[in-house]
């Protein structure tokens, strides 16, 4: 009679705390990549916001013109607004823009824009009236806001100590998260 010989207890053991190894390891990898994917994946959805907030804020700041307007209670004011270090929540900036694209003809229009900063969220108001209020509606521009700083301006077009004359040069940081943006933006009808 032959004795047919199998696998012993020690070298199955053996074996199955090889495999198990491969898999712990294995299961390590995919959880590290699959948090790697998302945080990618939120850096990335944070850029695209960036970019779209820096190309409005550039385009609106292309367009600012020296027009006073009246706010809700017909009270003469500034056409040129900045606070330099809004955290939490506030007006950061305000002023008056031209469109040469919405008006009738070749007319154009005016509009009066304010960008703030409420519950984490950099938002844009506008108003096709010059004298009127803002509209309810916003532009959600950046989520996860923590604060938003406009460093001096580097030159004013008159009085450097006035706050509320138009600037030639405007820097935005922004803070998202723990992380700050900063951009310099033009101001070319000043």
């Amino acid at each position: 009679m032959k004795l047919v010989k199998g696998y012993s207890l020690i070298e199955m053991l053996i074996v199955l705390l090889i495999f198990s190894s491969i898999a712990l390891i294995s299961a390590s990898f995919l959880s590290s990549s699959t948090n790697s994917f998302f945080q990618v994946n939120s850096k990335t959805e944070e850029l695209k916001q960036l970019i779209i907030a820096t190309e409005i804020i550039k385009e609106d700041l292309i367009h600012i013109v020296d027009k006073s307007t009246r706010n809700e209670f017909g009270i003469k004011k500034k056409s040129f607004l900045l606070s330099y270090d809004y955290k939490q929540s506030g007006k950061i900036i305000e002023f008056v823009r031209y469109s040469s694209n919405e008006g009738i003809g070749d007319s154009g229009s005016f509009q009066k824009i304010k960008y703030v900063l409420e519950n984490g969220i950099l938002k844009r108001y506008s108003s096709n009236f010059l004298n009127s209020p803002y509209l309810k509606d916003y532009t959600p521009l950046i989520l996860n806001v923590s604060e938003v700083k406009l460093d001096n301006p580097l030159a004013f077009s008159s009085n450097s100590n006035d706050l509320n004359t138009i600037p030639i040069i405007i820097n935005f940081k922004i803070k998202i998260k723990e992380v700050f943006f900063n951009k310099i933006f033009v101001v070319s009808n000043a």
